[in-house]
């Protein structure tokens, strides 16, 4: 799973924010600890919060299978 800067609608890029190939928005943030949201394709909110990139890719990878997306 490829993971690229995401922009903004001005082409500049959003800090701490990044898109993956498959769609699904990923940012870090703090909360207090690190923490990564995940919000899947067309959706404005996440539905997971992680503590680690490995886990991000885990959450990933079973939503697409849940919803029938081939990674």
């Amino acid at each position: 799973m490829k993971w690229r800067a995401k922009r903004n609608r001005d082409g500049q890029q959003i800090p701490n924010c990044w898109i993956t190939d498959s769609g699904y928005t990923v940012s870090e943030c703090r909360l207090p600890e690190k923490r990564f949201t995940v919000t899947r394709p067309g959706d404005a909110d996440p539905f997971a919060y992680l503590g680690s990139r490995e886990e991000v890719v885990s959450v990933i990878r079973a939503d697409m299978k849940a919803s029938g997306v081939s990674a």
